[in-house]
């Protein structure tokens, strides 16, 4: 269980109706949902359909996601202005939060190379996107379909993301033999997301030292 919780993590830190794609989504909901997985590793055909959600709002994001039916809910919460970052960890009911006053970086020293295919396009939950190819120096490759009509920033995306332009409506992960793609199902620019970056009182506060701790020593990048 543990070694499925740690690749659900790590996944995640890699790792979220009708919008008309006219114009510039500054707020709201976007649903992405794991659509190929191929790996000979255990356990990763599960990640299959799962779904992930990205809230925002001006500075204000949310990344949230459940897994094994509602077992395992995992979410973050950014402040961008403020510069504070929350990780929230209910697993199978024991509910831990990470509270830091501090946003999550790229690394300065990974540089990717990036190819933009402005030719290869497709349409994604209702918006036109190029594809971009992101080559990392260690062979890592993500291939994305891009738009700049999404004005989100979720800290997790950009240090992903690092030096891309647009934003990501589909995008695949090929590493160390493993394929994962996230595609973008719908938008809703008119979605009530005031509530959702609240941070829940009732999840016991924890230092990234002692959740890796909880977890048998695996580091989440936090």
């Amino acid at each position: 269980m543990t070694n499925k919780l740690s690749l659900l993590f790590l996944l995640l830190l890699f790792s979220v109706t009708g919008l008309s794609a006219q114009k510039k989504m500054k707020k709201g909901q976007i649903t992405y949902k794991v659509t190929e997985v191929k790996s000979k590793k255990a356990g990763t055909r599960m990640l299959e359909g799962m779904e992930m959600q990205l809230y925002f709002d001006g500075p204000l994001h949310k990344l949230e996601l459940n897994t094994m039916g509602g077992l395992i809910q995992m979410a973050t919460i950014s402040d961008l202005e403020k510069e504070t970052h929350a990780s929230l960890f209910n697993m199978m009911g024991q509910k831990v939060k990470v509270l830091e006053n501090s946003l999550p970086k790229a690394n300065a020293k990974k540089k990717y190379q990036i190819t933009y295919q402005r030719d290869q396009t497709k349409t994604v939950a209702g918006y036109p996107c190029y594809q971009a190819v992101m080559t990392s120096p260690e062979g890592t490759i993500l291939t994305a379909y891009v738009t700049n009509k999404i004005k989100a920033r979720h800290p997790y995306f950009v240090k992903l993301f690092a030096g891309l332009e647009g934003w990501p409506m589909q995008y695949t992960i090929d590493n160390n033999g493993m394929r994962m793609t996230f595609t973008a199902q719908s938008t809703n620019a008119r979605a009530d997301v005031s509530g959702v970056f609240l941070i829940p009182e009732d999840y016991e506060e924890k230092t990234p030292e002692e959740l890796k701790s909880m977890m048998g020593g695996f580091d989440f990048g936090l």
